[in-house]
């Protein structure tokens, strides 16, 4: 009686063993994929209203920059023929000797500040965007479905030319992706109607 039912348990066992085995096979095999979509972000930045926006308000400095550097360029060429028209080696030479270095200094001063400042402004500039991009393409997939939204560099060439050819081939990382997967198009509209919206566009 005992190996009788010690049998049946074995049985059982087997039986759900392999039933549990299936189950998971089938639960694998209609597993839904991920599904992906890909941006081409240099063709993001060009075509959204924002980077217009931040080159336009680049270019204003730079003509601002220039007006002010025109000016004090002026400036300096006035002292210089101020200094001309004193006897080197008395008081009123030295001391337009002095005003004349002074200005040049403050003009070279000048030019480093405006570049330096620039240059931190573009930076966040192009972070503040790319975070953008990062935010809308989230809400974009979230709207449609993707689980994965990555940034194209296939379509990139590297040049035979380039310097460290290693170093392109190995900071990319996608060999080839299908036209039908990017959404670049769907992202740009969405963020330039987001954008138009909030800046009365």
């Amino acid at each position: 009686m005992n190996r009788y039912m010690i049998r049946i348990v074995a049985l059982a066992a087997t039986t759900a063993a392999v039933a549990l085995a299936w189950t998971a096979g089938a639960s694998k095999a209609t597993a839904v994929p991920t599904a992906v979509a890909t941006i081409d972000l240099p063709r993001v930045l060009e075509a959204l209203d924002e980077s217009a926006a931040e080159v336009a308000r680049s270019q204003a400095a730079g003509e601002a920059f220039q007006g002010e550097l025109r000016t004090r360029k002026e400036d300096l060429d006035g002292l210089a023929a101020d200094l001309e028209d004193f006897v080197p080696g008395t008081p009123k030479y030295a001391e337009a000797e002095r005003a004349l270095k002074k200005a040049s200094i403050d003009i070279r001063a000048f030019m480093g500040l405006v570049d330096l400042r620039e240059a931190r402004t573009t930076q966040r500039a192009m972070l503040r965007i790319y975070n953008h991009i990062r935010d809308s393409a989230a809400s974009l997939a979230e709207q449609e479905g993707y689980g994965m939204v990555i940034l194209d560099d296939s379509a990139i060439p590297i040049m035979e030319n380039t310097g460290d050819v290693l170093g392109e081939i190995s900071s990319r990382r996608v060999l080839f992706a299908s036209p039908t997967l990017d959404i670049s198009d769907q992202l740009i509209e969405y963020m330039n109607t987001q954008w138009r919206a909030a800046h009365g566009g």
